[in-house]
């Protein structure tokens, strides 16, 4: 007899262990699944430091039940009293092992969530226009949190995609050891210069929780990596001491696939601040596009303002027990390009687990 699950979670990022702990809370027996080794995604693999999207302008929760709980987790096993101003956004600092280790503990916590690692996805069953199974597991209901929208894809539904002339990925690395103050324009616009006159794409410098440490944005591709870390020894005041610990540098993939749903979140609904009778979530950061040459493009809300995002942007248009959530939730190229960051990504997958759990109530008594 095959194994049975009331929902299948597919990736374990931001979005999907909110997905997985929010549809069990909620009674349902849930697998969680992933090609990687543990939870993490993004958040836990990256290298990133900073997570964003989880506060207004005025340095508050926008989101409050798992994304907040998550939240003050990641605070709690990093020392963190709370969010950091960076320009005219909150960001929250974390180390990537303690995401991961946050992550770990809270699936653990839930005796409905069954983790399936290295299990990346191989086969799924249609039976008209309902899943049945995954990788030979029956299922209730399937979430899709991948970030490239693998179920959405094997499902037949429509897809959107962004590229490089919106969302290039980046090279992340952690610097130890720097010793250059970079807290103004002019000291960043210095070693920019610098690497433009050598050759080499831009960098985007980001703060950490560790004293001492800054993460380092390169536009260019890992390979490139040890070339830019030399130049910066070699030729740059305040990092001829500077070093990191990572011998490996993956490319960090802001966002990838979405599914196209039963309504399409717009960059004119993330702009103008667009409101929903079925909101299930909100999100207010700015619409942050990154071409290929590293330079960001943003676009703010209306001050104090926030948008809405739907139920409907969380069910997939043909399918009718697919739900989806993070950066494969239905939005356009414009409106993804603020969706995708992780507090967003929280409250998405927080949201796709409730509405997956209820959907699967409804057919047991129906």
């Amino acid at each position: 007899m095959s194994e049975s699950f009331d929902i299948v979670v597919v990736g374990s990022g931001a979005a999907g262990i909110a997905a997985a702990i929010a549809a069990a809370r909620a009674g349902c027996t849930t697998l969680i699944m992933d090609a990687r080794s543990a939870a993490g995604g993004t958040g836990g693999f990256s290298g990133l430091t900073t997570l964003c999207g989880l506060h207004t302008e005025h340095g508050q929760f926008l989101n409050d039940c798992f994304s907040r709980e998550f939240a003050e987790a990641l605070m709690r096993e990093d020392g963190v009293a709370g969010p950091t101003r960076m320009g005219r956004v909150f960001v929250q600092l974390y180390r990537p092992g303690s995401f991961q280790k946050v992550a770990a503990r809270l699936l653990a916590a839930e005796p409905l969530v069954s983790p399936r690692w290295n299990a990346p996805l191989r086969e799924v069953r249609l039976d008209a226009r309902r899943i049945g199974s995954l990788n030979g597991v029956q299922v209730g209901a399937v979430i899709d949190c991948s970030g490239n929208a693998e179920v959405g894809r094997a499902a037949g539904e429509q897809l959107l995609a962004t590229d490089d002339t919106t969302q290039a990925p980046s090279v992340v690395v952690p610097l130890e050891n720097v010793e250059r103050d970079l807290s103004t324009p002019l000291a960043v616009a210095q070693v920019l210069l610098a690497l433009s006159h050598a050759g080499l794409p831009p960098v985007t410098f980001m703060p950490c929780a560790e004293a001492g440490v800054v993460a380092l944005k390169f536009a260019g591709q890992p390979d490139e990596v040890p070339r830019l870390l030399k130049f910066l020894r070699d030729h740059v005041s305040g990092f001829q001491r500077c070093q990191t610990a990572q011998t490996e540098f993956p490319l960090a993939r802001r966002a990838g696939t979405m599914i196209v749903g039963r309504h399409l979140l717009t960059g004119d609904d993330v702009l103008g601040a667009r409101k929903f009778p079925d909101a299930v979530a909100r999100g207010c950061w700015p619409v942050e596009q990154w071409p290929a040459d590293g330079r960001p493009r943003l676009r703010h809300l209306p001050p104090g303002e926030h948008y809405e995002i739907p139920a409907r942007s969380l069910r997939a248009a043909r399918t009718e027990n697919l739900f989806m959530a993070g950066k494969s939730l239905s939005a356009d190229e414009e409106a993804v390009a603020s969706a995708r960051v992780m507090g967003c990504c929280l409250a998405t997958g927080a949201a796709a687990g409730q509405l997956a759990a209820s959907y699967v109530s409804s057919a047991r008594i129906q």
